[in-house]
Formats: structure tokens, sequence, C-alpha cells
């Protein structure tokens, strides 16, 4: 009795399933994505990218551990920001708006003054 190999080609290996470590990975990515504030997305994508970053850079795990903690706090930083932006940008459009009420407000009262 004589035992054939089947060629490799014929049933793909991949290393430690790997491939389905990523399916894994990308879809709890984008299921999470959809309950999170933005404080959260901003802070998860730093991570994300920090731990690519690593991982391609450096040699060992701690790399990629590494640029996550790196990644995660810049994208913090990064939201803290663009909160601060848009309150600024709040801030100024209600100082107008309270700036043209009250000049609306002493125009009337001129007005009314010259009526009487």
């Amino acid at each position: 009795m004589q035992v054939r190999a089947i060629p490799r080609t014929l049933y793909p290996r991949f290393n430690s399933g790997l491939h389905i470590r990523v399916f894994v990975a990308a879809l709890a990515l984008v299921l999470g994505g959809c309950a999170m504030n933005e404080t959260e997305k901003r802070t998860g994508s730093g991570a994300a990218i920090g731990a690519l970053a690593g991982a391609v850079l450096g040699t060992s795990r701690e790399s990629a551990a590494i640029g996550a903690a790196v990644g995660a706090a810049g994208g913090y930083v990064y939201d803290q920001h663009e909160k601060r932006s848009d309150s600024d940008a709040d801030n100024a459009e209600l100082r107008a708006e309270n700036e043209r009420l009250r000049l609306e407000a002493e125009n009337q009262r001129l007005r009314e003054q010259t009526e009487q």
C-alpha cells in the first residue's frame, strides 16, 4: 500500500490561526465602534495605529504594546484638543449672538426714548 502526500497548495495552512484572529479583531473593531463616543473612538484609533506602528517598526511584542500605549495617549490628547476647539468656536458664536441681542435691546430702548 502506497500513501500519496497531498500537496500543500490544496490545503493552505496559516500559522497558528492568524487569519481567524485578524478577522475577529477586525469584526470587534467594526462592531465595537458603533457604541463608542468620540473620545473612545479617537483613543481606540490612536491605540490601533500605535500598535501597528510599533509592530512594524519594532522587533518584539513589547514594541507593539508600547506603540499602542503611546497611540492611545496621542488619540486622547487629540480628542481633548478637538473638544477645546469646538468649545472655543461655540463660545465665539454665543458671544457674537449675545452682542447682537445687546445691540438690538439698546436700539429698542433708544427708539422708545425718542417716541416719548
